[in-house]
């Protein structure tokens, strides 16, 4: 995977276009601020199963890549399971870094 993913996932928490952890990233989805939710390949399974059905039923992009400590890594906090971009620039960025195969918009994996 890009490293690049993880940079555009850490600018756009420094832009202030991300929020992180299940309570935070749920109300970003329930608001309609949600782009692009980000699980880690590591999470549990209800969690994924739980996001990726919230997502699904209001359209909004899901990838599950990485790890926790990857991505909370990437965002200067400990291990995060889920992440939420709230700009569409951002996610259409993290989107591009994807390869090819996995953009079949949806749930990507």
């Amino acid at each position: 995977m890009s490293d690049k993913i993880y940079q555009f996932i850490g600018l756009s928490k420094r832009a202030g276009k991300l929020v992180s952890g299940a309570y935070s990233v749920e109300q970003a989805i329930k608001s309609g601020k949600a782009k692009l939710v980000i699980i880690s390949k590591d999470a549990s399974t209800n969690t994924s199963k739980k996001f990726t059905e919230l997502c699904k039923t209001r359209g909004i992009d899901i990838v599950k890549i990485g790890s926790k400590q990857a991505l909370g890594q990437s965002i200067g906090k400990p291990e995060r399971a889920l992440l939420a971009v709230t700009d569409t620039s951002f996610r259409d960025l993290i989107i591009a870094e994807l390869p090819l195969s996995t953009k079949n918009m949806g749930v990507i994996e």
